[in-house]
């Protein structure tokens, strides 16, 4: 190996001595590597085999068998790929910020452990695709879980509940309502009924039925039937409480 070495007339005080700084001061460089047999481990920047005070320019690949401590920023033109996992911060006070979109998914390494937002950090607006629910297992969003959902929710598609629907308030229903798909399911009204019951279709549905009939009847004002033989049927006697007037 040859080099360019520059010699002062303070160069004789350094070459019987060991570990001392030897500055190259020409520009040429040399054409072959520099190899270190010391050994020592760097446990700040002011330790190592290799200290300097200045930057380090490097042209090609850095391969590095230990670990690697920055202690500013990191910063890389290209990607950055971890064979091993990653940890962001030390403290609630340092944040991460994703200027890039996210191309992958994001799956919890261990079940049923982990939470997006907490009670005092929450999330803005959850935008999601398009999947239809066609199930408990199925749709946009799937939790095994309840969902607890203080303000309003408006549902542009159908909501099928295979449990019981409970509301604190009211019920409305701006189409047709169908209680119970078989005649062993049945309507229990607890309230009173604040309003008229008016066939939809004239003289077609009964009250009761033949076999199963309805007791009293309590009317305060008038019943009109046409033909008025149909108020009964033979063998059959109806109670009627009139309270005309």
């Amino acid at each position: 190996m040859t080099a360019n070495v520059a010699l002062t007339d303070t160069f004789g005080t350094f070459r019987t001595k060991t570990n001392e700084l030897v500055v190259m001061t020409q520009t040429d460089g040399m054409s072959n590597f520099i190899k270190l047999t010391d050994t020592t481990q760097s446990t700040s920047n002011t330790t190592g085999s290799i200290i300097t005070a200045g930057g380090v320019g490097i042209a090609k690949n850095v391969t590095i068998g230990g670990s690697v401590n920055v202690h500013g920023n990191l910063h890389a033109n290209g990607n950055i790929t971890s064979d091993g996992s990653l940890t962001f911060g030390d403290a609630g006070t340092d944040n991460v910020v994703f200027g890039a979109d996210v191309n992958s998914h994001i799956i919890p390494n261990t079940d049923d452990t982990y939470n997006l937002g907490s009670t005092t950090q929450q999330w803005g607006v959850l935008y999601l695709g398009a999947t239809d629910s066609t199930s408990n297992t199925t749709g946009s969003i799937v939790t095994s879980g309840g969902v607890g959902i203080k303000k309003n929710v408006t549902v542009g598609g159908n909501v099928n509940v295979h449990g019981n629907l409970h509301a604190n308030g009211n019920i409305t229903a701006d189409g047709s309502i169908t209680l119970g798909d078989a005649d062993t399911d049945n309507i229990v009204l607890n309230a009173d009924v604040n309003s008229h019951i008016i066939p939809n279709t004239n003289n077609v549905k009964d009250l009761g039925s033949s076999a199963q009939k309805w007791r009293d009847l309590h009317i305060a004002r008038n019943i009109n039937t046409t033909p008025v033989a149909d108020l009964a049927t033979t063998g059959d006697v109806m109670a009627l409480s009139i309270a005309l007037g």
